[in-house]
């Protein structure tokens, strides 16, 4: 059991040696905190609601297709319809993000277009994939 014990120690004392100062101190978080505010023109806890939103509500999405595709949940009109209110979760809490970077939906797109079509001038190849370590 003192192996088990050790283990776990070590483990927590490598944690801790790689994680990040601000990530540890209070008071270093605060000082980043305010930092992001300024650089967001006071929109830090929209922003943060927003990113802490788009993952959770992507998780609930993910969590629903595993159900269906693991657990044998029946994609029916109703599994269906939750997928549709879980998506609109989590284009709510994006365009909260949006309204925090002061950006409009139409460049979010726009430069996603141009950022896929950098990567994929051609349409997608799964030459492109195998570049990929």
């Amino acid at each position: 059991m003192s192996e088990i014990k050790d283990f776990f120690k070590n483990y927590s004392l490598f944690v801790d040696s790689v994680t990040s100062p601000d990530s540890k101190d209070d008071a270093l978080a605060i000082s980043k905190i305010k930092e992001l505010s300024l650089a967001l023109n006071g929109n830090y806890s929209r922003f943060d609601t927003a990113i802490s939103g788009l993952v959770g509500e992507a998780g609930e999405c993910a969590d629903l297709w595993k159900k269906i595709k693991y657990h044998r949940k029946n994609f029916d009109e109703d599994t269906r319809k939750k997928m549709i209110d879980e998506l609109g979760d989590v284009c709510w809490y994006l365009a909260n993000a949006a309204i925090a970077l002061g950006v409009d939906w139409d460049e979010i797109i726009t430069r996603n277009i141009e950022k896929l079509q950098t990567r994929h001038p051609n349409g997608f190849s799964p030459a492109y994939m195998q570049k990929k370590p």
